[in-house]
Parts: C-alpha cells; structure tokens; sequence
C-alpha cells in the first residue's frame, strides 16, 4: 500500500487527501462487538468474511485471514497475498477485485492477475473511445487524443481519479460531440487512478491463458469454499470475536488441508 500511495504522490495535480467528517449509522451486535453487517443480494446480516487462496494444483488452502463482513474484500487482498510465506506466479479472482489499486498492486507484487471484469456506468470504451496505452491517453470515434492532464481528488468519495482531456472549441463542428461529456471548456474523461494497469486486466479478458485461469479457479476456489461450508460447517460461524472467528477458520483449513495432502504425497 505504500507503494501505491507513492506512485499517487509522484503524479501531476496530486494533493493530500483532506479528512471529512460523515455521520453514518453503523449496525452494531451487542454480543459481538468485532462483527460487522453486510447488506447483499446472497448475503445479508450480522458477522464475517473470510479470504481464502487455494493452490491450483492439489487444492491447498494457502492463507486465510477473516474480516468483518461489512469490509470490502479489495481492500484486503494485497495484505492477504504479501502475507504468505509462498509466492504465487499467477492468481485468479472473481469481479469484486476490479478496482485499478488491486490490479497495480498484483503488478507489484510480481503476481500475473487474471480478474474477471464487472461494468462500470462510466467505462469510456462503452461510449466508443479506445484507449493508447503507449501515449496513455483515449482516442475518440473521429481520432482525437484526449491526453492525461493529472491527478483529481474527490471529497464526496475521499477517492483519486485520472483526468483526460481534450479543447472542446476543437470539436464543435462533431456529428457526435453531444453524447461526450464536457466541462470547462474540455471533453474531459474520469479514469481510474491506476488505469493503465486496468485496461492491461481488461486486455487479457477472453484469451486462452484467462479462461484456463477462471476455469481452474471455479473448480479448485469455489469448490472448496463449497466443501468448507457444506462439510466443515463454515456457512455460519460458532465463537463470538474476531480471534476466536478467524481460529474457526483456520481449524476448518488445516482439517481440509489434511486430507488433501494425503492424497497429494
């Protein structure tokens, strides 16, 4: 993460990030303090998370950390992998992981992710533009470079975000100028903070190496996620706190571990 916040205060227009007070209502237990509420389509209450890698080859639970559920697995993932005593050559992940910060932060680590990709309500390529990644700037439909200008922080959502941009006086006379966004003077385009290491993900979607990937990833991470949950009784944590939750975790690993390393030696 240091690294990453590095890379961000090395950029045009960057600034540090301002503290802003917001007044939100948390959903706490009055038995379990550490636990946290997660609010989604399949997953809905008070409790945790855990994060899990599992290697390809035998079905070994490489490292487990648990989490309060109403944290964003993304935020975790780096940590999670730097952790571990083993090093992973290439990594699978579902589209949670989607966000620019975790695809940099696989690069720094020397790891060759392969993320499966979620839609973005402002992806610029919906819209026609095509992006050059040697220039690091959007072409549009009638061959206009909008170029990186610099770094913009935004209070709302305390985030970072690039800035491309192009004279809007320049494209007037467009058949298509109404349907690009505009602002100051400029078609501008709001990019991910670390986008040229988003579109490389984007790149490797649909080729032969990213399907073998995601295949083995269903067959080896959600399989074991399913045996941890149908066997070792993982769908619903037993202890309270967050130490005594992440033990039951590694116990249902170690247990799995075992009878699979049998088979591997």
């Amino acid at each position: 993460m240091e690294e990453l916040d590095a890379e961000l205060a090395a950029m045009p227009g960057y600034s540090e990030p301002e503290d802003v007070e917001t007044e939100k209502k948390c959903l706490k237990s009055h038995t379990d303090k550490d636990c946290g509420y997660i609010h989604q389509k399949r997953k809905k209450g008070l409790g945790y998370l855990v994060e899990m890698t599992v290697d390809t080859k035998h079905g070994i639970i490489t490292g487990v950390d648990c989490y309060p559920a109403n944290k964003r697995e993304s935020d975790i993932i780096l940590e999670h992998l730097k952790n571990q005593p083993c090093r992973y050559q290439k990594i699978a992940l579902d589209a949670g992981y989607d966000i620019g910060a975790v695809h940099r932060g696989l690069e720094l680590l020397d790891i060759d992710g392969y993320t499966a990709i979620r839609e973005y309500q402002n992806n610029a390529m919906k819209k026609g533009f095509l992006y050059d990644e040697q220039k690091d700037a959007f072409i549009c439909r009638k061959g206009k470079y909008l170029q990186f200008q610099k770094l913009i922080y935004k209070k709302s959502s305390q985030n970072y975000y690039r800035l491309y941009t192009h004279p809007r006086k320049q494209c007037k006379e467009c058949s298509m100028f109404s349907a690009c966004a505009t602002d100051l003077g400029t078609v501008r385009i709001n990019a991910s903070a670390y986008y040229p290491s988003f579109y490389r993900n984007n790149q490797k979607v649909r080729s032969p190496e990213y399907l073998k990937v995601m295949r083995l990833r269903q067959i080896w991470a959600e399989g074991t996620f399913a045996v941890l949950k149908r066997e070792h009784k993982l769908n619903k944590i037993q202890k309270r706190g967050i130490q005594k939750a992440t033990e039951e975790c590694l116990l249902s690993a170690t247990a799995l571990n075992l009878k699979r390393l049998v088979k591997a030696v």
